[in-house]
């Protein structure tokens, strides 16, 4: 497997994605609000996990860097790498469907050895703060820093039981607090290639239905070495009102999150480019403006209105 090796030669933050032609213009708000609030003090290495991106998609991408010389943008196929692997990619549980590149992020300890750390992301969120400071939390030797998955624990309280029973017994999480996001992710590259090859990662990923994609493959591998961080950078919208079934500890920790959260998540249908009733949907279209999208992604709102 062809390693990357880091952009810069020092003040390197590497910051990973995996992406195909449907989330290119996701992914360019994101990106967007990366760059509206960097620090010329930093380089930001920023590398997309793909089996095809357009031409087209990468010009316009691209294009978002001219003006930012301690930036960088590469894309990386991984086709080779996965061929032949069949990712389960629909769940009944969540009654969701993806695809495969959602489980992209299995390669990063491998693809990414000549780094120490890497910071990886969902490209459906916009970044509120230098992304640098959460590439510079002190995660330990934990393989992944990460924030709870508030909304799946709160259901779990709330008596979802198949929920409940998935995960303690398919995931073997025996606390429900110890569950968190794989959308946002800071991957500690040194100690997950102590325990880890790339094969046996695919392997997983590809062994068994998971319910909640790489999140429950993550969680599998990661139990008791995951650190979990604050709430602010992996914020997730109470859409439903259910997040009060959390215990108290938790919900005063997400109560407390959303006064200046760093990192907004539009998980599952908080989709500002397909829904207009999300509290934070002018965060995400401030920064969709200030990219080559902004007009398609109002059209796919229009179709909703």
């Amino acid at each position: 497997m062809e390693k990357i090796h880091p952009a810069f030669s020092s003040k390197n933050i590497a910051v990973c994605f995996s992406a195909n032609d449907k989330y290119a213009p996701l992914l360019a708000t994101t990106i967007a609000s990366i760059i509206y609030n960097s620090s010329k003090e930093n380089n930001y290495d920023i590398v997309v996990l793909t089996t095809g991106i357009s031409d087209e998609n990468k010009t316009k991408l691209m294009t978002q860097f001219a003006e930012h010389p301690n930036f960088s943008l590469r894309f990386v196929n991984v086709g080779a790498y996965v061929y032949g692997y069949s990712f389960y990619i629909e769940s009944d549980l969540t009654n969701t469907k993806y695809s495969d590149e959602i489980y992209f992020r299995v390669l990063v300890p491998t693809l990414f050895e000549n780094y120490s750390k890497v910071v990886f992301l969902d490209a459906d969120l916009v970044v509120r703060d230098d992304i640098a400071k959460l590439y510079n939390t002190d995660i330990g030797e934990n393989l992944v820093g990460a924030v709870r998955d508030y909304e799946g624990i709160a259901n779990c309280y709330n008596n979802n039981y198949e929920r409940t029973k998935y995960r303690i017994n398919e995931i073997g999480i025996k606390n429900f607090e110890d569950y968190f996001i794989s959308g946002v992710m800071i991957i500690n590259i040194d100690e997950f290639n102590k325990s880890f090859e790339s094969k046996t990662l695919l392997d997983l990923a590809v062994s068994k239905d998971w319910k909640q994609y790489d999140q429950d493959l993550f969680n599998y591998i990661c139990k008791g070495k995951a650190k979990i961080i604050d709430a602010e950078w992996d914020f997730v919208e109470d859409i439903d009102g259910i997040f009060q079934s959390m215990p108290e500890h938790l919900f005063r920790e997400y109560v407390a999150s959303e006064k200046n959260p760093k990192i907004i998540h539009y998980s599952a249908s908080r989709k500002p480019w397909l829904k207009i009733d999300s509290k934070y949907n002018d965060d995400f279209w401030k920064y969709a403006r200030l990219t080559k999208y902004n007009d398609y992604l109002i059209s796919l709102k229009a179709k909703y209105e």
